[in-house]
């Protein structure tokens, strides 16, 4: 099984409206042998407005936006391309925090591109987490990393402190191949440890061995972190969300199910959504952080029990079908007046592609650019058809009509001018956080000047195409 460990630098936080920068990517085998790697880098897109802070991070200066060899798009289509071929026969893709930032900055890099955006895992891939490692590997067995901890004693999980506590290389922090490499540093110390956690946390890093250990086991590890803070628990798995399968309930043990089974609803929301939490929610579809009873920790929250007690109360809950129903009802209904954003980047979700536009988003990726617009014009979803004109204008604008050419200019002048109450970063708002920061970066007073410099002149009429 083949492993990929992967790193994006972005123009800031907001998987949604901001864009991948660099990918770099590692390929190993199963034993975490290097047999390839990907470094690639794109030009910003002509509407977005990078994060002074995040380019301060990074070390991107304003000359780097426009001179990268790709265009995001052409970006986008190369890593996808790479990706699928690492992973013909199954891979796992991992990173570092990558669940909360760099998986949902691919998927939208994908979906923005017209590309299939479940490609981490499907086709017999998975999805893993190194830091999520990392912090389930720290609870389970302390002594299997080092870990740095802040002035008030919690664990500190960013990564070039672990990597640095753990006398793994990381040259350049925030350097997506620095940065990947590290990880898969990381990773060869963990498997080298701890052997059986890490092929179990592996294991869970594709869905259907999720659902297996959860119906093959009455009770089990639940190990969590937050801020800063590991948390273990034993519980049982109750039922999956009734509108989402992907969205698993869990009886925490400690407490005794019985005064909950025939609960009135208001008291089971609040054992789900309350202060103290009695029932808890994992996804079997991003590596949830449950373990077979045998990885158990000596300190568990509330303190161990009985194995005894442990199968009993796991009983009483697996045995009440009613109470399981309405656990799977209630969590449903949690989502039952979301609405779709007006934002098409935050649709992401909403909806499956058809077939139809499938095979129309597959032909487009493998026409020439004479016949893509046609495409665009017969995509069915209005998603799509959003990304294909904004794809078409920012690499051909030559096929624009003088009209289509208009309303992009006019889209994207009010895309980057636009006041405050927009949720993504605009043109001024970035100057004026360039200011700020040039008191407190006084060193990187240059660095600055010239990126309030770029900012200034980012306007449709002046604005390099990507």
């Amino acid at each position: 099984m083949a492993f990929i460990f992967y790193d994006v630098e972005t123009t800031g936080t907001a998987a949604t409206f901001d864009q991948i920068l660099q990918l770099a990517a590692i390929r190993t085998d199963d034993a975490l042998n290097v047999t390839d790697s990907l470094n690639i880098r794109c030009r910003l897109l002509p509407y977005v407005v990078p994060s002074p802070e995040a380019l301060l991070v990074t070390g991107v200066t304003a000359s780097d936006l426009g001179s990268a060899p790709f265009s995001h798009f052409e970006m986008m289509r190369q890593i996808h391309t790479k990706m699928a071929e690492w992973s013909a026969e199954g891979a796992i893709f991992v990173g570092w925090n990558s669940m909360r930032f760099d998986e949902g900055m691919l998927r939208q890099g994908y979906y923005q591109s017209l590309l299939p955006i479940y490609q981490t895992n499907t086709n017999g891939n998975g999805r893993a987490d190194m830091m999520r490692m990392a912090q389930v590997a720290s609870a389970c067995m302390p002594s299997c990393l080092a870990i740095p901890r802040d002035s008030k004693g919690k664990c500190v999980f960013k990564l070039g402190g672990i990597a640095e506590a753990n006398g793994v290389q990381l040259d350049n922090a925030h350097e997506a191949m620095s940065d990947a490499a590290a990880v898969l540093g990381i990773a060869r110390l963990v498997k080298q440890s701890t052997p059986k956690l890490w092929d179990a946390m592996v294991t869970n890093a594709r869905k259907a061995a999720a659902l297996k250990l959860i119906k093959n086991h009455s009770h089990l590890v639940l190990s969590e972190t937050y801020w800063g803070a590991p948390y273990t628990f034993i519980v049982a798995p109750v039922v999956a969300n009734a509108a989402n399968a992907n969205e698993w309930a869990l009886f925490d043990l400690q407490f005794d199910p019985e005064p909950l089974l025939n609960a009135n609803d208001a008291d089971l929301l609040d054992a789900i959504d309350g202060k103290t939490k009695k029932i808890r929610r994992v996804s079997v579809n991003s590596q949830p952080a449950l373990l077979p009873l045998e990885f158990a920790p000596v300190e568990i929250r509330g303190g161990r029990l009985s194995i005894t007690t442990y199968q009993a109360r796991a009983k009483a809950v697996l045995e009440h079908t009613e109470f399981r129903r309405r656990i799977g009802f209630l969590l449903s209904e949690r989502y039952a007046d979301e609405q779709p954003s007006s934002y098409v980047e935050e649709n992401i979700y909403a909806s499956f592609a058809t077939s139809a536009d499938e095979i129309r988003m597959h032909n487009f990726q493998r026409s020439e650019w004479s016949d893509r617009k046609a495409i665009i014009k017969s995509l069915g979803d209005e998603r799509f058809r959003e990304f294909g004109r904004r794809i078409l204008a920012c690499e051909r604008s030559d096929l624009l009509t003088e009209r289509e050419a208009q309303q992009w200019r006019g889209w994207c002048r009010d895309r980057l001018l636009s006041d405050s109450g927009v949720p993504w970063l605009t043109v001024s708002a970035a100057r004026a956080r360039v200011k700020e920061l040039k008191d407190t970066w006084p060193d990187r007073h240059e660095f600055l000047s010239l990126l309030d410099r770029f900012l200034e002149n980012m306007c449709p009429e002046t604005l390099t195409v990507a």
